[in-house]
């Protein structure tokens, strides 16, 4: 028989006919190795045998088990305490119980480890000991106490000490130094470009904003910097005097019409000459030759 004919026969699964096979492969009479086993009608014997054999020893564990239960309980009215019961009595907060019980765990009377530790009634003493003997940390926020107020007189004493506080300066943005100063603003942004460590300033790109002095420094930079491109407003004055000279330059200009004109003329004269010509020899009789082929 293969081993699926003997778990049916003794009515066991396929996974514990398989775990039987290999706890107890001396005790089992079979045939053969590997895929060719099979097995004689004595394997269902020691199936049966098997498997009555494991549920005794089931029982047998719960017995045990049963026979636990009360020391269980005995140790569960005790009354130990959950670590959350003990911050309740001792005011400490779970975080810091859990430093202790890590820092300290070998002076705390407990039962247990991970989730399932408990402390003794006792352990509450040595959390609020080990409390007082470590140094405070934080303030919890709501006790913190507001700062306590400096005496009348120490206030005075400082209010007249401090000299009054300058109002802090308008800064400007170039808009309003171009306003002031009268100077373009391509000119201005290059001389933040060339001279920006002698323009006092705050802040970078467009947030960049100038203090009132720097318009004194952008006068004196522009004094010192050499003239570029004239206004407008001179170039349209010199303007006029431009088209005076143009028109006077105009009438010495009319030669070169003349004499393209003057070789146009010559052109169609020597046309004329060869087209007459041609109509005189077609005036001509002509004579037509034909010859017979011999």
């Amino acid at each position: 028989m293969t081993l699926g004919e003997v778990a049916r026969r003794s009515n066991v699964s396929m996974a514990t006919a398989q775990r039987y096979k290999k706890l107890y492969q001396d005790r089992i009479p079979s045939e053969g190795e590997g895929r060719k086993q099979r097995y004689t009608v004595g394997a269902v014997r020691v199936f049966n045998q098997l498997k009555k054999e494991r549920v005794s020893k089931r029982r047998g564990a719960g017995s045990k088990r049963s026979g636990k239960k009360p020391v269980k309980a005995a140790a569960s009215g005790t009354g130990l305490l959950t670590l959350s019961s003990v911050g309740k009595q001792t005011g400490i907060s779970y975080p810091t119980l859990q430093r202790y019980v890590k820092l300290f765990g070998d002076r705390i009377p407990h039962e247990g480890e991970g989730r399932k530790r408990r402390y003794h009634p006792d352990s509450v003493a040595v959390f609020r000991q080990l409390r007082a003997e470590s140094r405070p940390g934080r303030k919890p926020k709501a006790k913190a106490a507001p700062k306590a107020k400096a005496p009348a007189r120490r206030r005075k004493a400082r209010a007249k000490a401090a000299p009054p506080s300058a109002p802090a300066p308008k800064l400007l943005t170039l808009t309003a130094i171009r306003e002031q100063t009268g100077i373009s603003g391509p000119t201005l942004q290059r001389y933040m470009k060339l001279h920006g460590d002698r323009i006092p300033h705050e802040g970078e790109g467009r947030k960049r904003r100038y203090h009132p002095e720097a318009a004194d420094v952008f006068r004196e930079i522009r004094s010192k910097s050499r003239r570029g491109r004239k206004p407008k407003m001179k170039v349209e004055a010199a303007a006029p005097a431009k088209r005076r000279r143009a028109r006077k330059a105009r009438p010495r200009r009319k030669a070169a019409p003349a004499a393209a004109a003057s070789s146009v003329e010559a052109r169609l004269a020597a046309l004329e000459a060869q087209v007459s010509q041609v109509l005189k020899k077609l005036e001509q009789p002509i004579t037509i030759t034909l010859r017979a082929d011999r």
